[in-house]
């Protein structure tokens, strides 16, 4: 299925590498009648030329020109996991609907199918709720000096779709916050929940991702390996998906112990596995570097290896 009319599709990444790559061209074969942009957070230095058609290099202080303020508890981006979005609109405001894809965030179900129904039920934003009580929720006190303990709504926005109006609405938002006098960080709303409490506040047509399928693996940790993606069919996105050094670390992250505890699960997990590993649909795209891949696919990562590209700042 291909939606009537074009939509912008954001794929944010920090560094460009053969894991990225991957990633990029499997969001380009599952967004055929989307408009990919590779945006690439740039503030820790330029990455060099990118074989790619569609690139956006920008950093910290492009959002402050705007106006957005420069607070956060951490990387700014990712503390404020909208901004992307506020920077990609004054690019290019001329799109309707826009699809925000972390670099570790990836589709299996077709994403022309999720943005045909978020138009045709009038929606704002498409997101995945997180299950804790404000009382539970580790970031409620962020959002306490321009909300309610019981306003608070937090989403995971690491895969995500917004309605034009959406955005403009955050971003106006975001300014006037920013024009407030606030600049501890421990009070300024982290960009997670600050999106959802802010449109549901609003009146705006939320919706969870959910509804289009499963979500059981879509959380911070325990990570998946890019290797597991064709045992994710039926997924309507999987997150964190990582690979080589980026795996490990995130695997123990939390700890030895929860990390060798994961990695038997994963040894157990690997034994029953039936072999040869079946083969995916051909509605799914989600396959392993190893896998063959689609022309569309092999398109995209022909470019990088014509390119001789070397701006990884993590080796695959």
């Amino acid at each position: 299925m291909t939606t009537a009319h074009r939509y912008a599709v954001l794929f944010k990444a920090f560094a460009i590498d053969e894991f990225v790559q991957r990633r990029l061209a499997h969001i380009v074969e599952a967004c055929p009648s989307g408009d990919v942009y590779l945006m690439l957070d740039e503030t820790k230095g330029r990455l060099g030329p990118i074989p790619f058609d569609s690139v956006i290099r920008y950093r910290e202080s492009d959002l402050g020109d705007l106006g957005f303020a420069q607070i956060s508890q951490g990387s700014l981006f990712w503390y404020n996991a909208d901004y992307p979005l506020y920077y990609f609109q004054h690019l290019k405001p001329d799109y309707d609907t826009v699809v925000m894809i972390e670099y570790d965030a990836a589709p299996s179900v077709g994403v022309d199918d999720l943005v045909t129904e978020f138009r045709r039920q009038n929606l704002d934003f498409l997101g995945h709720p997180i299950k804790k009580s404000a009382d539970t929720y580790w970031w409620t006190s962020t959002m306490l000096r321009f909300y309610t303990r019981d306003q608070v709504r937090p989403y995971q926005v690491c895969a995500a779709v917004f309605s034009a109006r959406a955005i403009r609405h955050l971003a106006e938002c975001r300014l006037r916050q920013g024009r407030s006098g606030v600049s501890d960080g421990k009070q300024w709303p982290i960009g997670e929940t600050f999106v959802g409490t802010e449109l549901a506040l609003a009146d705006f047509r939320l919706r969870d991702l959910s509804s289009f399928g499963r979500m059981t693996r879509y959380d911070w940790w325990p990570p998946i390996h890019e290797a597991e993606l064709p045992d994710c069919a039926g997924e309507v996105f999987v997150h964190p998906v990582l690979a080589g050094r980026r795996y490990v670390t995130s695997l123990f992250k939390s700890g030895i112990l929860s990390g060798l505890i994961v990695t038997a699960k994963l040894i157990a997990a690997a034994a029953v596995r039936r072999t040869p590993r079946r083969k995916m649909t051909p509605s799914s795209t989600l396959v392993p570097a190893s896998a063959p891949v689609s022309p569309a696919q092999a398109a995209v990562l022909s470019n990088f290896c014509g390119s001789g590209t070397t701006d990884a700042l993590e080796a695959d």
